[in-house]
């Protein structure tokens, strides 16, 4: 293989979340390898010269950035109609963020079927659109790349895929480390003594109204929130107040660098993942490395990845959160968090970046 280009707009997004976190990993580990394509081009919408030099500076190993003369929301919409896409002999896209066309070969990331399953948990334009760039992706992708089992067998009743479907998992982040100022960190954030975990882009489909509601009926634990606002007009202030629960028991940190993040996630009682759906949950690995106990809910995602490493309750059944405060009481149990601290440890350890790039150069070489 020559040369391959890699669309890295998730890595600069403003809210990058859980995609921009896999692409970032991902191709870091790729352009390491020496079964990867000789050349990695990273390809962007217009952006700042210093995100190009910030994106370089993540992935030192690319071969150079290009950038696309049109800002991301102009390009997201011509892409969907298949128009200003750059031509390119191979490219891979991390996300529906993609340029297909009937020219060069294409492998392309569909991380979930929210937009199909559950597109009132998006915003009536985005699950529209990624319907859209997903049928362009059955129409003229070569490969069509998932995170878990799970995404390729919802994936089959959505899209036309045939035979074309890899799985390629993520894993912790080699960045995710516990600092040895972790307690300075945490006592700068204001985080309490005791406390659960909420990891994730504040979104309809995370859940948080539910673990809200169930931490509601527990007197004194408190939750500490990690991420940004996305979308769907969910804000923390709202849900307490709908919710009930002490507004002083509820910590929003909003996005945290990853020293911070394993500053705060690490001294957590358990990492709680409540959501609707998902491709893949990367939170719940990252927890379980650091050895923290992570109560997930039953999507089908979640319990491939935990691998019964973790405690999955059915979290949007009726009396689904009375399910998940009887779980958060159960923390109370030093045995049982124990138990799920080294199963988890063992669990993650099963996920490399290095196992998943060395699965992409697998399908790069398909296509070679």
């Amino acid at each position: 293989m020559d040369s391959a280009t890699v669309v890295l707009d998730q890595v600069i997004a403003p809210v990058p979340g859980g995609i921009g976190r896999y692409a970032l990993n991902l191709v870091r580990a790729l352009s390491s390898r020496d079964d990867a394509p000789t050349r990695l081009l990273g390809y962007v919408p217009r952006v700042p010269r210093e995100t190009i030099r910030y994106l370089e500076g993540l992935i030192p190993l690319l071969d150079g950035v290009e950038q696309s003369p049109f800002p991301r929301p102009v390009l997201a919409r011509a892409w969907e109609k298949g128009i200003a896409v750059p031509k390119r002999s191979l490219s891979y896209s991390p996300s529906l963020f993609a340029p297909l066309s009937t020219y060069g070969r294409h492998i392309v990331t569909i991380h979930d079927t929210v937009p199909w399953t559950h597109p009132e948990t998006l915003t009536e334009h985005g699950a529209a659109w990624h319907r859209a760039m997903g049928e362009r992706a059955a129409r003229f992708a070569d490969i069509i790349v998932v995170p878990t089992e799970a995404v390729a067998d919802a994936l089959s009743s959505v899209l036309a895929l045939g035979a074309r479907v890899r799985v390629i998992g993520g894993a912790p982040s080699l960045d995710l480390v516990v600092p040895v100022d972790s307690g300075l960190r945490r006592l700068a954030l204001n985080v309490p003594n005791h406390y659960i975990a909420f990891v994730g882009t504040l979104e309809p489909r995370k859940g948080l109204e539910q673990l809200l509601t169930a931490l509601a009926s527990i007197p004194d634990l408190p939750l500490v929130i990690i991420g940004p606002t996305g979308w769907g007009g969910v804000t923390v202030e709202e849900l307490v107040q709908r919710t009930g629960i002490d507004p002083d028991r509820v910590h929003a940190l909003g996005r945290l660098n990853d020293a911070d993040l394993a500053s705060v996630l690490s001294a957590s009682r358990a990492l709680v993942v409540p959501s609707i759906d998902e491709g893949f949950g990367l939170p719940v690995l990252e927890a379980m490395s650091l050895g923290v106990p992570v109560i997930h809910s039953t999507a089908a995602a979640l319990v491939e990845v935990a691998g019964a490493s973790g405690l999955a309750v059915d979290v949007h059944r009726v009396n689904g959160t009375i399910d998940l405060a009887e779980a958060l009481t159960g923390l109370s149990d030093e045995k049982l968090v124990r138990d799920l601290a080294s199963r988890g440890r063992a669990r993650a350890a099963e996920f490399s970046w290095d196992d998943s790039a060395a699965r992409l150069a697998r399908v790069f070489h398909e296509l070679a």
